[in-house]
């Protein structure tokens, strides 16, 4: 590896420990009648007190820190004046800058409850098919893989992927090609292959019945289910490395 890359790895591995020690610090935010807005000055804050940039407000057009998302609301929700609920569920999407590169990551959280029934299975299903990527992601591994295990896994636990939304290679730009989808719709071996040197953030976004994202509001970000049925998302990075892929939020 030559000696960019090196740079490159070593950088996205700072990244990622900086962006696990934030979200381990806005974890404890996560409580009933906090806004939302609240969480997003915090994990600003974090981030720059640990010596890195923000990532999203790098978007064209986006000034916050992260994207937090409440039940219906699949991704991209703006952070306001709305007030956490026991019982609400929240997805924290958030990266960081660091060295020039950015790290991406995501998880989603029951306020003030410990997941139990219906609500512990449909969380489980994302966690483990996330678990599942991250031991699939190896050098020269077809994204088609990724994509069908995500459907697969998706599906065969009675819930449906959110079709629009996809992850994607992140490095230099925070969204970056190829996209990885959450379903397969082509030959495996016609999709690209995971490359030595880039690095992916993994993404399982899906919800309990709906395969529609459409917007939530007039913020021009947030989206939610088309029949408004609760959804989650779980992310993490990864760096393609000679020999296996590199967890960088770990």
């Amino acid at each position: 590896m030559d000696k960019v890359l090196a740079r490159k790895k070593q950088a996205m591995l700072e990244g990622g420990r900086i962006l696990k020690a934030v979200v381990g610090e806005l974890e404890k935010q996560i409580v009933p009648g906090i806004k939302t807005l609240e969480i997003d000055r915090h994990a600003r804050q974090l981030i720059r007190r640990m010596g890195a940039e923000t990532s999203f407000d790098k978007v064209p057009g986006y000034r916050w820190a992260t994207c937090l998302s409440v039940n219906e609301v699949v991704v991209h929700g703006v952070p306001g004046s709305y007030r956490l609920k026991k019982g609400d569920l929240l997805k924290l999407d958030i990266g960081v800058y660091y060295g020039g590169y950015h790290v991406d990551y995501g998880d989603t959280y029951l306020v003030a409850e410990e997941p139990s029934g219906e609500i512990k299975k449909f969380l489980d299903a994302g966690r483990g098919t996330l678990d599942k990527l991250l031991k699939l992601a190896k050098p020269g591994r077809h994204i088609g893989v990724l994509s069908q295990t995500i459907e697969e896994s998706i599906e065969k636990a009675g819930y449906r992927v959110i079709l629009d939304l996809t992850g994607h290679a992140v490095g230099k730009e925070l969204h970056e090609d190829p996209l990885i989808p959450g379903f397969l719709d082509t030959d495996i071996k016609k999709t690209p292959k995971l490359e030595v040197g880039t690095a992916y953030a993994l993404e399982v976004i899906y919800s309990v019945s709906d395969h529609r994202a459409v917007y939530a509001g007039s913020d021009g970000w947030s989206l939610r289910t088309k029949n408004n049925s609760l959804s989650a998302c779980f992310e993490n990075s990864v760096f393609i490395d000679k020999q296996e892929a590199l967890i960088l939020v770990n």
